[in-house]
């Protein structure tokens, strides 16, 4: 999901999801064009050997032994690829790359739900990076038909975006640095579970819009940080990602802190907040319990541990991370 949306995105084939054969044929400029684009990628790819492999998805995907021109299809994979040391392999990615600053200086091709298929060509990449939760598999369908791999990553929660970084190293050579990273951010996860675990649970909620109000649901990395930081989602019990809760029943739930995405689409204040109906009987505006957490928390990229330790330092005030307790 992208914050930067109003709304949770609709339903829509993700990468990863059962191939289905085209249900009309190509129109005469689409054609055309995929025809010359063809026959571009025959004059200029240069061949490598290459290997069948599952992805994190499932998909059986053939990678070049050495991939030396990768292209991000979303910011979480971008930000991974620069922390194992991949950014000058990268060659390509996405308008909403914006971490680490060099990201920004990258070639983008495009929005992630529609990149361009003509700008991703022209930088002749050896391997496409996508993400399930974020792209289109109609994205991977005709990347694949045009002779370019897409090798699709996923992950839900804290210990899998671990999982993803590690086999991103195992594909792209960079196994060494790959364990390096996911030790270091172990050891901060380890760290703040150790400093909340015998700390009371305060109850939260976090808002990814609040007209209507919608939370995060169960399987999110909103959830798992949370419940990582010492906290309880007042949502856990609700079907769905991002869930659509009530007023009234967030009021029955009342939460102890509420969070907030720090995202430019997200335009009211806790102040602005505290003024509609309903919101000022909230134990958490009350006790002024009401924070912005960086989008990072929505992000499966290794700054999902800065969200983790942001997170906790606001519901355990008291405590630092560091392996020190502030003094009162």
């Amino acid at each position: 999901m992208i914050l930067r949306h109003s709304q949770p995105s609709p339903v829509r084939r993700r990468l990863g999801a059962a191939h289905s054969p085209p249900r009309r044929k190509l129109g005469g400029k689409l054609a055309r064009t995929v025809a010359l684009i063809t026959v571009f990628l025959g004059l200029a790819v240069v061949c490598h050997s290459a290997r069948r492999v599952a992805d994190q998805t499932g998909r059986s995907v053939e990678i070049p032994e050495r991939a030396e021109r990768l292209i991000s299809l979303a910011p979480s994979i971008t930000e991974t690829l620069f922390a194992l040391g991949l950014g000058d392999q990268l060659v390509g990615d996405t308008d909403y790359c914006e971490y680490p600053p060099e990201a920004r200086l990258k070639p983008h091709v495009g929005p992630v739900l529609n990149p361009s298929l003509e700008r991703i060509v022209a930088l002749k990449p050896d391997l496409v990076l996508g993400s399930r939760e974020a792209n289109r598999i109609e994205t991977a369908d005709q990347l694949e038909r045009l002779g370019i791999p897409v090798y699709g990553v996923t992950a839900q929660t804290v210990d899998e975006m671990l999982s993803s970084i590690e086999d991103l190293g195992n594909v792209l050579g960079r196994e060494a640095e790959a364990r390096r990273l996911v030790r270091e951010l172990r050891e901060r996860i380890d760290r703040v579970e150790r400093r909340v675990a015998n700390r009371p649970k305060p109850k939260v909620l976090f808002v990814v819009w609040y007209r209507p109000l919608t939370a995060a649901g169960p399987r999110s990395f909103v959830a798992d940080v949370v419940r990582r930081a010492g906290g309880v989602s007042i949502s856990d019990d609700l079907s769905g990602e991002w869930p659509r809760m009530s007023l009234e029943e967030a009021l029955r739930r009342n939460p102890d802190v509420i969070l907030f995405p720090r995202a430019e689409s997200f335009a009211p204040s806790p102040e602005d907040l505290t003024t509609l109906p309903g919101w000022r009987n909230f134990n958490a505006v009350k006790h002024h319990r009401l924070y912005f957490v960086s989008d990072t928390i929505i992000r499966p990229s290794p700054r999902l541990v800065d969200a983790l330790e942001e997170v906790a330092s606001f519901l355990h005030p008291e405590l630092d991370f560091s392996g020190r307790e502030k003094s009162r």
